[in-house]
């Protein structure tokens, strides 16, 4: 078992032990077999290669911006299914260069209320999201991307 691979199990383990709000030595040993399987099954079935394109340094406060923004796009869409909202389908270019930020930007806009990405190719991503129905104006959820976006480029390398 390689470094990585080593240092994720430990850090699985911690999780294991936090969600398990126990310390006993048999919560650290099944933290850790859960851990090892985990690693291992990814290791066999997923395929991994090396991000060097992402400083996930600069990524640190990223997870608690978006959760701020899940709550934020929830009301939001709260206040527009209440005012007779549409759905629509809309093509939005990015700016992000690496693939990793782009596909980040994907998972992220997924997660938040509103919005699905249905196709990303290259730099257009594909999105279903709610607008007003009136002008079928999409602009919040192209705002709420680009500020994903300004985010997620101060990572790139």
């Amino acid at each position: 078992m390689g470094k990585n691979n080593t240092l994720m199990v430990l850090t699985l383990t911690l999780v294991w032990v936090v969600l398990a709000e126990d310390i006993s030595w048999r919560t650290v040993a099944i933290g850790m077999i859960v851990g090892m399987a985990c690693v291992s099954f990814a290791g066999k079935f997923l395929p991994f290669k090396v991000l060097t394109d992402v400083n996930f340094l600069r990524l640190i406060t990223f997870p608690f911006y978006l959760i701020g923004r899940i709550y934020i796009s929830g009301i939001d869409v709260i206040k527009l299914i209440l005012t007779d909202a549409k759905s629509g389908i809309i093509k939005v270019k990015t700016d992000l260069k690496s693939e990793s930020t782009r596909i980040m930007l994907a998972d992220s806009l997924t997660l938040t209320p509103g919005s699905v990405i249905l196709e990303l190719n290259d730099d257009i991503i594909t999105l279903l999201c709610i607008g007003t129905r009136e002008t079928e104006d999409f602009a919040d959820a192209i705002k709420g991307m680009r500020r994903l976006e300004n985010r997620l480029r101060r990572a790139q390398k």
